[in-house]
């Protein structure tokens, strides 16, 4: 500590006092997570404090450079222009990193994509490509090279050198009852970004009863702040904000994410509209904001060739061989052969039908209803370290806006065989959440804003 510095306490007191931190004393702040001068009573303390008086857009700067200072950082001198990500608040049936990472690879990106578990009801995508036997999220720095160069896109875990100030203070939030500050959350999500020496970034910003954000509102704020601290970072960035009351695409879980995410990268008929359209608008901002195309028209146009021509499909191949599963089980997950597929990613053989009580339209489909299902029967954590079923999944039939017969089947639990016994009221809670009108329903419109 300099001859000048102020205390841990101090630093504590003054941003209890409502007194802005210079760079300085937050670096040293973060800086004292790994040395030793900070201990989880100073964390709790100043975590309290953040959460309470809040931070200015200069402090969350400050903050978020610090947190990515702390550990090792990606560097992509010989690639500058053309290294993209995208970052999800997480959502219910939220696979669109999966076929996105090889689009934009295919589209002649890299795409260091660093991802994550699940959290809630909400699923991971870390944890859904474990499905995928002999998946390796942790690669070593050699691997992640590798894999960048040769393939274009990786979707693997943070390692323990990146970032460690991050983990450290979110493993504190947890525990102290500040994970919902816009402060910390934006803090959190753009500095594991910014080690990733990204050129752009689109960012996800769920709203809706299944999302963290709950209301447009608070879904604006928290977009507002990841604009403008992104842009201080000198990422070029977009800002989505999307809703998340109905799920998006037709299933849910882990195992069954994979199999649908490979239905859109084989261009299958039957697969999910929305989540091609919201793959198509993200990957096609990427692309306009590095300049690759003219128009998000032309953007959106291109990453969906990449479906039709099979290179995306390719990609993904190639990055599965590159994370570890073997060129067998590669092979055979992009042939054709359902039955093959099925085999690999297996799913639970106990099935329970959803069954509509009326006829009508779908209004709408609970996504929080049905991702509590997934968790609470093992598709999702109830603690951290519980082991997934990635076996257990939901299957829709059918989605808001279509027509529906009464006693039609709408949708399909692939449940385990003690699913009584883990959630005695799962299958009310399938059927109490469809909602079906008399009347017509339009279609989901998705994107509720754009920053």
């Amino acid at each position: 500590m300099g001859e000048n510095s102020l205390s841990i306490p101090d630093l504590i007191a003054k941003k209890r006092d409502d007194i802005e931190l210079s760079p300085d004393e937050i670096k040293q702040f973060i800086q004292g997570l790994s040395n030793g001068d900070v201990q989880d009573c100073h964390v709790g303390a100043m975590l309290m404090a953040i959460y309470i008086r809040g931070m200015t857009e200069k402090e969350i700067c400050s903050m978020t450079m610090s947190m990515r200072d702390s550990g090792e950082r990606l560097n992509w001198p010989q690639f500058r222009g053309s290294v993209v990500d995208k970052h999800s608040t997480g959502g219910i049936g939220d696979k669109i990193s999966i076929p996105l990472a090889p689009a934009l690879a295919a589209c002649g990106l890299k795409v260091p994509m660093m991802s994550g578990r699940g959290l809630g009801i909400t699923g991971g995508t870390l944890d859904k490509l474990e499905s995928i036997p002999g998946y390796q999220v942790q690669l070593t720095d050699e691997q992640i090279t590798d894999l960048i160069t040769n393939v274009g896109c990786g979707i693997i875990s943070q390692s323990p050198k990146l970032n460690p100030a991050d983990r450290y203070l979110y493993k504190i939030r947890d525990v102290t009852a500040t994970v919902p500050n816009n402060a910390l959350i934006v803090s959190s999500i753009l500095s594991k970004k910014a080690i990733e020496d990204l050129d752009a970034l689109v960012l996800d910003i769920k709203y809706g009863s299944a999302a963290f954000m709950k209301t447009t509102e608070a879904a604006e704020v928290l977009a507002e702040w990841l604009f403008k601290v992104s842009t201080m970072l000198g990422m070029k960035t977009c800002c989505y904000i999307t809703e998340m009351n109905n799920p998006i695409g037709y299933c849910m879980g882990n195992a069954i994410e994979i199999q649908e995410s490979l239905d859109l990268l084989k261009y299958k008929l039957g697969r999910s509209s929305d989540l091609e359209e919201l793959i198509c608008e993200q990957g096609g901002r990427l692309l306009l904001l590095i300049n690759k195309v003219e128009t998000i028209e032309q953007g959106r146009e291109m990453i969906r060739n990449t479906f039709k021509n099979g290179s995306a499909l390719q990609k993904f191949h190639d990055m599965l061989i590159g994370q570890g599963v073997s060129v067998d089980i590669a092979k055979q997950l992009i042939s054709n052969d359902e039955t093959i597929v099925g085999s690999i990613l297996k799913l639970s053989d106990i099935c329970h039908q959803g069954i509509s009580l009326q006829a009508g339209y779908i209004e709408s489909i609970d996504a929080f209803k049905l991702g509590t299902i997934v968790q609470r029967l093992g598709g999702g954590r109830l603690k951290p370290m519980d082991t997934l079923d990635l076996s257990v999944g939901i299957r829709l039939l059918k989605h808001v806006g279509d027509s529906i017969e009464q006693n039609e089947p709408w949708a399909i639990l692939y449940a385990p065989a003690d699913a009584s016994k883990r959630y005695p009221k799962f299958l009310d809670d399938l059927n109490a959440s469809l909602l079906v009108s008399s009347s017509p329903v339009k279609p989901l419109q998705r994107v509720y804003k754009i920053y």
